[in-house]
Formats: structure tokens, sequence, C-alpha cells
């Protein structure tokens, strides 16, 4: 019996998961991220952002009182949330993990709605959505140019017109009026108005 070798095989490590797909390692990350989110809240938030005047400090008219209970609620929910993810994460078998390409998508993705955010300061909500519904059809593997310009202004068109001209309802002011003086320069917008 001396003679044989034993050999073991290593480890299979699981197959990779969908970036979408619940995980107990996401679980126990967002009970940790809503506990610090509530703890934060309780404890720097509403201290630096609620003004509470002298009569009013410790009593239920506080203008505090209602964003701290919200908070106490959000921390002790979150601690029952993380205790209980801890638990079955370290009772059950290993996940897989996501992708590194799947991160580098979402992370691309979270990337453009940022600059969108900047944009619609910057250059308006009309020209902002135009250029973020370009940059996201491009970076999704689409490289036909008349489809991605055809639909980066007919779209961003389409939702000005019902939201500035029939809703009546006004944009952020932009840093640059870009839609202004394009509504200016040109007759066809003044028509469409």
């Amino acid at each position: 019996m001396s003679g044989e070798s034993v050999t073991t095989d290593p480890p299979v490590s699981p197959a990779p998961i969908d970036l979408e797909t619940p995980t107990r390692r996401g679980d126990v990350i967002a009970a940790a991220l809503c506990l610090i989110a509530g703890l934060g809240g309780f404890f720097v938030v509403v201290p630096m952002a609620v003004y509470v005047p002298a009569q009013f400090v410790g009593t239920a008219n506080s203008p505090a009182f209602l964003p701290n209970v919200m908070f106490v609620l959000l921390a002790i929910f979150s601690a029952f949330y993380l205790v209980q993810s801890l638990m079955v994460y370290r009772r059950e078998a290993p996940e897989g993990r996501v992708r590194t390409s799947d991160w580098g998508l979402a992370g691309g993705t979270a990337l453009i709605c940022i600059a969108y955010v900047f944009a619609i300061h910057v250059v308006g909500m009309t020209l902002g959505s135009a250029l973020a519904v370009a940059g996201t059809i491009i970076y999704f593997g689409e490289r036909r140019p008349a489809l991605i310009v055809s639909i980066a202004i007919i779209l961003p068109l389409l939702l000005w017109y019902f939201f500035v001209k029939i809703a009546h309802i006004l944009f952020p002011t932009p840093w640059f009026g870009i839609m202004e003086w394009l509504e200016a320069a040109f007759p066809l917008m003044e028509w469409l108005a």
C-alpha cells in the first residue's frame, strides 16, 4: 500500500455568474452599506443638515425627529439583515464570481450616466440627452452612423418638444444656452413652438 500514490484534484471553483444574479455575498455587502447609511445619516447628516430651534430640541416637534427615526429604523433593520446574511453566507457553499468584463461594462455605463448628469448642467437637457444616447448606443456595440445619429437627434428632440412645448415643464438652465441659440437661429424651431 505504500507504493500507491494518492492524487488530489484541485478544488473546483464555481462557475461565473451574471452581474445581476442575487448572491449571499451581495446580501452581506448591501446590509453593511445600509447599516453605514443609517448610522451616517443619524450621526452626520441630520446634525449637519437639519436646523433645530432651541425650543424644539429633544421634542417630537423637532424638525430632526422624523429623519432621526427613519435613520434609526434603517440602522436597526440593516443590523438584523447583516446578521442574517452573515449566518447564511457562512453556512452555505461558495458561489461563483462575476466576470471582470461584466464589472467593466457596468462601470462604463455608470460613467456614461455621470457624464450625462454633468452634460445636463453644461449644455442642457436636450443636447446632453443626445450625447448620452449616442454614447450609450456606441458603447453597447452599434456602429451604423445613420442609426446612431438619427436616434440621438430624434429622441431628445421629441422629449424636448413634449416637455417644453406641450407640457410646459422647464428643463434646468444650462451654463451654455445652446438649445436657446438653436431655437433662435432656425425658423423651423420657432414654427414648432
